[in-house]
Formats: C-alpha cells, sequence, structure tokens
C-alpha cells in the first residue's frame, strides 16, 4: 500500500499526461516479472521482489522528471547566462581551438569595396586553402555535407541513410573536440545534468542543426535548415542566403561558382582568423553584397559559438571576445512545427 501511494505522489507532483506515459512504458516492461512473482509467492520471495520492481517504477518516473525538455532547455539557458558568462566562455572555446587553419590558409584581401558598387576590386579569389587543410579532421566530415542539399529553398530535399550518416559523422566528431566540450561543460554547469549524457548532446546538436524545416512562404516544402543556410547558401528567387562558412567560398571558388569583388571590412582576431565583411557574385548572376563570415576558424569553434548564441541569445546581440577583441554574433530564430530553431547567425563586429 506504501509502496503505491508513493507511485501515485510521484505522478501527482510532475506533469501528468507525460510521466504517466513514462511510468506506463516502465511498468509494462516489469509486469511479466510481476505475475510471475505472484504466481510463485509460495517461494516466499514475492513481496520483496514485488517492492523492488514498484520501487524500479518510482525511479524511472522520478529520473524521467529530471529531465528538461527542449523548451525548458533553452529558456533555462536564456534566463541564467550573463554578459560575463559568454566573455569567458567564447576565450576558452577560441584558446581550445585546435584545429584551427588560419595560419595554413592565403588571405587574399585585394581591393576594397562596398555593398553597392559591381566594380570588381579583386583579380585573384579570396582564399588559397592548400590540400592538408582539407584534410583536417573536423574539415573533413564537415565538407563532407555540402553535396546533401539544393540551393534552391523550394526544391524538395530526401535525407538518405548515408546523409543521415554524415550528419552523425559530424556530430560524433566535433563532440570530441574542445570547443563543444566547453559548451557542454557550460549548459551543465547551469543545471541541464541530463547533458552529461552523450546520446542527449548528440540529439540537443541534430535538433538544432539538421531538423528541416521551410523557408518559402507556403510553408509547403521542408527544404531547408539551419546547417544549410548559415555554412553553406541558399537562394530565394535572386536573394543569396546565408553564405557564412568560409570554407564553402572556398569551394566555390575552387569551382568557379563564386567571384570574389573585394572585401568591405575586416575584423583581426589576434591571430586566430579574421571576420570578413566581403561582396561578392555567385553561380556568374546572383549578387551576395554583404558576407559576414569568419575566416580560418574551425567547423566546431563556429558551431559552437552559434549554438551559445542561439540558445542563450537567440534574436539579440550576442556580444563575444577573443585576446581582448570584442564582436558580436547576431542570431535569427523561426518555428518550425513549433520548436525554436536557427534561421541564421553570423559574426559582426
Amino acid at each position: 500500500m506504501k509502496c503505491k501511494l508513493i507511485l501515485l505522489l510521484c505522478l501527482a507532483a510532475c506533469r501528468a499526461d507525460d510521466l504517466a506515459h513514462a511510468a506506463g512504458q516502465i511498468f509494462n516492461s516489469i509486469l511479466p516479472n510481476l505475475i510471475s512473482n505472484q504466481a510463485t509467492a509460495n517461494q516466499g520471495n514475492s513481496a520483496t521482489n514485488t517492492i523492488q520492481q514498484i520501487g524500479t517504477v518510482v525511479g524511472g518516473v522520478v529520473d524521467y522528471a529530471k529531465k528538461k525538455s527542449y523548451e525548458d532547455l533553452l529558456k533555462q539557458v536564456q534566463d541564467s547566462t550573463t554578459d560575463e558568462d559568454l566573455v569567458r566562455l567564447s576565450e576558452e572555446m577560441f584558446n581550445a581551438d585546435i584545429n584551427n587553419a588560419f595560419n595554413y590558409i592565403q588571405v587574399n584581401l585585394q581591393g576594397q569595396t562596398s555593398p553597392m558598387s559591381k566594380d570588381d576590386k579583386a583579380s585573384s579569389s579570396l582564399l588559397t586553402v592548400p590540400e592538408n587543410v582539407w584534410n583536417g579532421p573536423t574539415i573533413r566530415p564537415f565538407v563532407a555535407l555540402f553535396d546533401n542539399y539544393h540551393k534552391n529553398v523550394i526544391r524538395p530535399e530526401f535525407v538518405t541513410p548515408t546523409e543521415e550518416s554524415e550528419q552523425t559523422t559530424y556530430i560524433n566528431t566535433i563532440l570530441a573536440t574542445g570547443p563543444i566540450r566547453s559548451l557542454m561543460t557550460y549548459l551543465v554547469s547551469k543545471g541541464l545534468t541530463q547533458l552529461n549524457e552523450y546520446p542527449e548532446q548528440v540529439e540537443l546538436l541534430k535538433k538544432i542543426w539538421f531538423t528541416k524545416y521551410a523557408r518559402h512562404w507556403t510553408g509547403l516544402c521542408k527544404c531547408s535548415c539551419a546547417f544549410e543556410n548559415i555554412f553553406m547558401a541558399e537562394l530565394k528567387s535572386n536573394d543569396v542566403l546565408g553564405l557564412h562558412s568560409w570554407l564553402f567560398f572556398a569551394k566555390r571558388e575552387l569551382d568557379h561558382k563564386a567571384n570574389y569583388l573585394g572585401y568591405i571590412s575586416k575584423l583581426d582576431l589576434a591571430g586566430k582568423g579574421l571576420i570578413l565583411k566581403q561582396h561578392s557574385i555567385l553561380s556568374d548572376t546572383k549578387d551576395a553584397p554583404e558576407i559576414n563570415m569568419f575566416v580560418g576558424t574551425s567547423p566546431e569553434l563556429e558551431t559552437a559559438l552559434y549554438t551559445l548564441c542561439f540558445m542563450a541569445r537567440p534574436d539579440r546581440p550576442c556580444k563575444l571576445r577573443y585576446n581582448n577583441v570584442p564582436f558580436t554574433i547576431q542570431t535569427k530564430t523561426l518555428k518550425s512545427d513549433n520548436v525554436l530553431l536557427i534561421d541564421t547567425a553570423y559574426p559582426v563586429f
């Protein structure tokens, strides 16, 4: 009787619908043992076994109650993150970025231009990237994702098993790196204890970066995701969306599908890279007048910074710093099926 009372109190103390479902699933898993114990009561251990089994149900329900929903998780990070936290964590992430490629690439800034000018102030490509950089431990699985998407926002896309595997490989790879470990440690320190579990970390990054959503006004085609828009480029009529990855831009230059016209402004990040605002033409005719991107930084650092700012400062300036150089990440969000996701994110200064 006492065990039943404990179970009822646990269920009543939390959200009834969700927890009742969880308890039901756990209870169903042990029901055969309960029946078996009742049938063999003459062995003298039925009561003990039954109490142990009910204890399993109660423990499972309590553990379920401790697991925050995605929405609660985001809200807790927003509410508990201070400006000082952001500055400290961005410094830590940059210092942990051992796969930074800035010292191995050549950045050819050439002439300065403006968003309005169509004059070509740069006769050469912006970026020269040697082969060893493309084979970097996190760059290689990052670039492998580039051929998984169509640039047109209304063209249907279907995720194949191979593409699903490539997403998982990228997430697993960056989860072992310093910037992402810093992010996860920070989130746990803010009370998100469920992110101590590796599968929960994978699930969070996959939801934020690879959930499909509609970008066209009709809303009929879920043909976009945060990864595609931010780290690649999309076309919406004549508008170029995204294009915030220097690695994707370098690939477009190699394929002769990007014409760099010149830089608008730049911010040096104390030897760890640049934040660059530039003007380019894509696919011969598509004008991209203001492209903001990090240059030389690793995919995991950019993913960590954008994830942090989406969670902590959605739709607001997220003020960061590295080696006394201040900069900002601007995020924009959208809701798909009532789930908050990243529309875009990019660095500004």
